[in-house]
């Protein structure tokens, strides 16, 4: 709880606005936001029927439906995600935007690259790996406010590089739920951004 109130005051919130956000995040993980459900229908052959060749002569003896559900995590990624939307717009009144940018597409292409989708599981990501090349992005790129562009680094990317450009894979895994920044009280997305601040 104090090193993340710490790390929000480096993005200039007030501690006492600090808590209500914390509280949102831990929270809100449990809150998941339907976005969209995808149907699919899978025919299922039995197998006595090719004991005799017959199993291309008669329809399928039965129909498995799966339902999979894309969802949005409220306290892994609504907030965080707001958070960064509001520190994109404070960098791009000092000059910072450009910087920041670029922190994130080099975030968005190694979290990209590092992630695995994984049946039964989800999405795998080394949660300490994005944090820590953002934070690095944000001393490189804009030491007048590296946090702010860290943070901004360690929360899209993940979102995008791990999360959004996964999602058609998972959809393809044709079961359960895919909640974007849901894995957890604390997902990958949470983590690295509270890293790559730690690390300005």
């Amino acid at each position: 709880m104090d090193i993340m109130l710490l790390a929000l005051v480096k993005l200039g919130i007030p501690p006492f606005f600090g808590l209500f956000i914390i509280l949102a995040i831990v929270v809100g993980s449990f809150i998941n936001i339907p976005l969209k459900r995808y149907r699919f229908r899978e025919e299922i052959k039995s197998n006595w029927l090719k004991l005799y060749g017959l199993e291309h002569r008669f329809l399928p003896l039965r129909l498995k439906q799966n339902e999979m559900v894309i969802a949005v995590n409220v306290g892994g990624c609504l907030v965080p995600l707001l958070l960064a939307l509001y520190q994109l717009g404070r960098l791009s009144m000092t000059g910072g935007l450009l910087m920041a940018m670029a922190a994130i597409i080099i975030n968005v292409v190694i979290c990209y690259r590092l992630s695995k989708v994984k049946p039964g599981i989800g999405i795998l990501l080394p949660a300490f790996y994005p944090g820590i090349i953002a934070g690095l992005c944000g001393l490189l790129f804009y030491p007048q406010n590296p946090s702010a562009v860290a943070f901004c680094s360690g929360i899209l990317g993940p979102l995008i590089g791990a999360d959004l450009l996964n999602l058609k894979q998972i959809v393809q895994l044709r079961a359960g739920t895919a909640s974007i920044g849901g894995a957890g009280t604390f997902d990958g997305i949470v983590i690295s951004g509270f890293i790559a601040l730690l690390l300005t």
